[in-house]
This record gives C-alpha cells, structure tokens and sequence, in this order.
C-alpha cells in the first residue's frame, strides 16, 4: 500500500491523545491519530480536579465538559469508621464524569477541525533513523510519515519502546483495588466518601450520574481471593467494620459485577527523542489516590501543542523546545508520583496520612517549585 504523510502521528486516543489533537487540528495542523481498540478507550478516572478544568476553560471547552457532569466542592475522608477531616475544593470544586464521556466529547470535537482516526489499528513497525522516527506501518498494511510522532498508547506504548527510554514500574503490591458501578442510593448522592482502615482496607463511594455510583475496594491482596471468588456477603462484613455512613449502599454490592484493576506507578527517563515524545500513562503514572493523573495529561498536552506549532516542522528547533519545555515536565510528574507513593503507604495510620496529605497537591494541582511556566502563545 502506498505510504501516507501527516504533520503529526499520535499513537493512542483516550484523554490526551484527543485532546492533543483538537489543539493541533485548530491550528491547522494535518493530524493523523491510530487506536488499536474499535473507539475510543473507556477505561479511566472519573475527575477532573481543579487544574484541569482550567485548562479546558482556556480553550473553550469548560461549558461543553461540564454540561452534563457532576460538581462537587467537598470530600470527606474517613479512619476506622470516625471523619478525619474535610478536603474543601474552591472555585466550582471538582468535576465528576465517566472517562469514556469526557473522551467522546472531545474525540467528536476533532471531528470538527478535519483530524482524521484510525481504529482498529494497531503499529506493526517503526523505522527509525537515529532518534527520528522516519515512518509507521500499522496492522492494516499502510505505513504513515509524519512529522511529529505522539505516543499515547499507555504503560506498555509501543512508541516508548521503539525510542529505547527506559522505564520503572512499581506495583502497589499491598494495595490491590476492585470497582463495580451500581445503583445510585441517598448517601453517596448527598457526598463522596472515602474510608480507610488501619487493617489495610479502602472503599471511596461516589456518584457518576443521577442513577448511578461507582465504588472502588482496595483491599491486601491475600483477601482477595476469599471475598471476590468465594462468597461477596464477607465483603459486606469487612465494609461494616470501617463504612459508617454509607450502608446504604451496601445491598446495591452484593449482585455488582466487580473488575479488578492493577496499580502501579510508572517513571521513565525521558519524555522525548527526537521528533517523538511521550504523553499521558506512556510517560507517568501515580497512584489514583491523588485524583490528578487526567489533569496533568490535559496541561502536558496544552504545553505539548505549543511546542509542536512553535516548532514550525523544523526538527532540529523541535528537539529544543521539548527539551526546554517539555521534558521538565516530569519534575511535576515526579512529585505527583511521590505523593501518591506517600498517600498509598500511609493510609492505614491516621496521624501518618493526615502528615502525609497536602492540600497544594491534593487540591490545586502542582506546588510552587515545579509549577511550569504560563504556555507560550
């Protein structure tokens, strides 16, 4: 089949690849974006905090977001059953909507500015010439040229491997986490609760719409085997040691079809070689305690598309700027990570965890010392 060309190729299209590529297609740019799954991904987080609705709003896309979601300014966390303190989000709080409906939203505005998707599709190869990536041959037998290549194909992306940038992946090994979408009941509707226990136990309950809430279970692994396969009432069990003011959701459980998920944290070396560069879970992840992993990825892609358009195709002066601009970038990662590190081993200590927990971080996003500079026009 005869080769395409496009000016940027962005392999992956959940949050922050779509949101990548409405940027990019606004200014112009002929943007080419390849998903291996049949549409666009629905698994991922719920929130946007704070920092990313910020984002949105700078680019017209806060009111169109935020339409059919949930606001809430307030969650409140609980030790051994007793509330140990309030987390308040000023400003419009914080945004509930399930991942897959923020990506369509986005994913249907690309429509709009000419951005072209590929799904079903995965890369076969990638020929590369030093640190440039020359061109993609995808599963279907096209090959693609581009100028730009983006990888956001998460943990295991393919782009990352190609570039030989190294990675460390650290499992929350005593953490393992289950979640399950159920009916909606007066409790969860009224505020979002997080519990904790000093026996190693999580469960945060929240609504998704008006019918519906999620319910997230982190629990020691060991346990895991004696409540999801041999018998979900002892899990109801150990929820009432620690749940206290949520019972009501407890017979909503025990018919919910639960998924196991794995939590790890994910570092890598570089975000960039060359024309290529990382974005979103290919190049970090933190533990989802934080609530900040969608935020971030949305201002990564902002700092990322002007970078590109600054760029102007002239990879040598692309390089640059991601090395300047980009690539500091995972200062911000890097604390981000440490704190959902300190969030994840602390927890079952109530006076551990409060010493551990930081507002700044928590709430707004990214301390003084690695808040990135205004993005260039």
């Amino acid at each position: 089949m005869a080769t395409t060309s496009c000016d940027v190729a962005i392999v992956g299209a959940g949050l922050g690849g779509c949101f990548l590529a409405l940027l990019l297609g606004r200014r112009g740019r002929n943007v080419v974006v390849i998903e291996q799954g049949p549409s666009v991904p629905s698994a991922g987080a719920d929130f946007l905090k704070p920092p990313g609705l910020r984002v949105l709003a700078r680019h017209g896309l806060a009111d169109l977001v935020g339409r059919h979601g949930l606001r809430r300014d307030l969650v409140r966390y609980y030790h051994d059953g007793d509330p140990i303190q309030d987390c308040h989000f000023p400003g419009g709080g914080f945004l509930i909507r399930p991942y897959r409906e923020l990506v369509e939203l986005i994913y249907t505005s690309c429509a709009m500015e000419g951005v072209e998707f590929r799904f079903d599709v995965s890369i076969d190869d990638i020929a590369t010439d030093g640190d440039h990536v020359e061109e993609l041959t995808l599963s279907d037998g096209r090959r693609l040229r581009a100028g730009v290549v983006i990888g956001a194909d998460g943990t295991k992306s393919a782009i990352r491997r190609v570039l030989g940038i190294e990675q460390l992946t650290m499992p929350y090994e005593r953490l393992l986490m289950r979640v399950a979408t159920v009916p909606l009941s007066a409790s969860v509707a009224r505020l979002n609760r997080l519990y904790f226990s000093s026996e190693g136990w999580m469960t945060y309950l929240y609504p998704i719409n008006r019918d519906q809430a999620r319910v997230f279970v982190g629990l020691p692994p060991e346990a895991d085997k004696e409540i999801f396969q041999d018998g979900i009432p002892v899990l109801l069990d150990e929820l009432k040691k620690f749940v206290t003011e949520s019972s009501d959701a407890f017979n909503f459980l025990l018919p919910a079809t639960w998924q196991r998920i794995k939590v790890s944290s994910l570092r890598v070396e570089a975000y960039h070689k060359g024309n290529a560069a990382l974005l979103g879970s290919a190049a970090f992840a933190c533990h989802p305690m934080t609530g900040m992993g969608m935020s971030y990825t949305l201002h990564d892609a902002e700092i990322l598309a002007d970078v590109i358009c600054a760029a102007g195709g002239d990879h040598d002066l692309l390089d640059r700027l991601l090395g300047a601009r980009y690539e500091p970038r995972r200062q911000a990662h890097r604390e981000l990570i440490d704190y959902g590190d300190a969030l994840a081993s602390t927890f079952r200590d109530r006076a551990a965890y409060l010493a551990a927990f930081r507002p700044d971080l928590h709430v707004h996003g990214e301390s003084a010392a690695t808040a990135p500079l205004a993005p260039a026009g």
